[in-house]
């Protein structure tokens, strides 16, 4: 015969099938329906079949009711770890771009080029993935950056698009018939 559930003195003043109905998260939703199963009078074996949890799994979940209260069985907040390259480096990495981006004779750079770059400015050891993911971070979906043309004009280039817009020039690749 196992031994006797030992339960808080609050554990018989919660509607817990209520509360886990109107509960958002699944994980809690369980929790709280193997509570309303205890409060039923059900083994921890016969919860944990149902449930599909280990019933040392329910004991852990009473254990932290007992210590915090109801407020145990909720699911903590993971916290997630720090990026290795902290903002500094991702404002450099950022300027880096947009001084390729702005140079008359433009700029290409590759990851590893890039990976390297940082290695030496910083004296940081990191993988290449942790480069490709600031990028993305950034918003930076390209490596290499297209350069302006030293003749281009962006006033000419504005009223261009505006023109076009408004249909008073048909752009040269629409063909209409």
């Amino acid at each position: 015969m196992p031994n006797p559930i030992i339960l808080p003195l609050d554990f018989y003043k919660y509607d817990y099938a209520k509360l886990s109905r109107s509960e958002s998260n699944p994980k809690n939703r369980v929790r709280l329906l193997a509570m309303a199963n205890i409060k039923k009078g059900m083994s921890l074996q016969a919860i944990g079949t149902v449930l599909q949890v280990h019933w040392k799994t329910i004991q852990q979940w009473l254990y932290r009711f007992r210590k915090e209260g109801i407020s145990g069985l909720y699911v903590r907040a993971t916290k997630s770890k720090p990026t290795k390259l902290g903002p500094k480096i991702e404002k450099w990495i950022s300027k880096l771009m947009e001084k390729l981006y702005s140079s008359s004779v433009g700029g290409r750079i590759t990851g590893k080029q890039l990976h390297s770059l940082v290695s030496k400015e910083f004296s940081i050891r990191c993988s290449l993935k942790t480069i490709y993911n600031i990028l993305d971070r950034l918003k930076l979906s390209w490596i290499s950056c297209r350069s302006k043309h030293p003749k281009s004009d962006d006033e000419v280039q504005e009223l261009y698009k505006k023109l076009c817009m408004s249909g008073q020039i048909v752009s040269p690749r629409i063909y209409i018939s």
